[in-house]
């Protein structure tokens, strides 16, 4: 029995109906191990996996949106363990019109800026995450730019956050790009060659 298998056989053990997809809920996908987790019981089988199978490091969290395919976003938990040196892909799959997922914050601290990011940039909601707010774009931001159905190219975008700085300096309002101009350290440093350039 490989690794994978006794991994899944002991999810299936505690939770009959929390793999999905293939009759085993378990694959090896391009050399990866990839276990299918329905989103009901994807916490508890996250902790079970924490504690009875040693996967004690979220690697990564990542997401992808399979637009227009239903269900549309994928939600990916890489984790290691350092026991076995061995990696293993939780995967749970969301619909287009509820992407919501229970935070994985209370297994794994590290889940947070990562589940975070998700947030911002694809849309998933976590559930029961402590401070779910937007993570790279401003908070006035409308949409999630990596969704497949986000508009790209010619979209006239400025931001619009008051007061700017420049390090600890506050830009004065002439100075800002949306009245036209620029901070005179931004104008004497632009097209300079950094000192850590390398030339070859």
């Amino acid at each position: 029995m490989s690794r994978l298998d006794a991994v899944a056989a002991r999810v299936r053990e505690s939770f009959p109906e929390a793999l999905a997809e293939t009759p085993a809920g378990a694959r090896v996908d391009l050399g990866e191990d990839v276990l299918v987790a329905g989103r009901e019981n994807l916490v508890a089988v996250l902790t079970l996996l924490r504690d009875e199978c040693g996967f004690d490091m979220l690697a990564d969290l990542s997401s992808v949106d399979w637009y227009p395919r239903e269900p549309r976003f994928h939600v990916h938990y890489h984790l290691y363990s350092f026991a076995h040196n061995d990696r293993l892909r939780v995967k749970v799959m969301l619909p287009g019109d509820d992407p919501v997922v229970a935070s994985a914050v209370s297994v794994w601290p590290t889940a947070d800026w990562q589940e975070r990011e998700a947030f911002d940039l694809m849309g998933i909601t976590f559930a029961g995450h402590p401070n779910l707010k937007r993570i790279i774009m401003p908070d006035e931001w409308v949409g999630h730019p990596l969704r497949k159905d986000y508009a790209i190219g010619g979209v006239p975008v400025e931001y619009r956050i008051e007061p700017a700085y420049v390090g600890a300096e506050e830009v004065s309002a002439d100075g800002r790009p949306s009245k036209g101009g620029l901070p005179p350290r931004l104008k004497r440093d632009r097209g300079s060659k950094s000192p850590w350039t390398w030339t070859g």
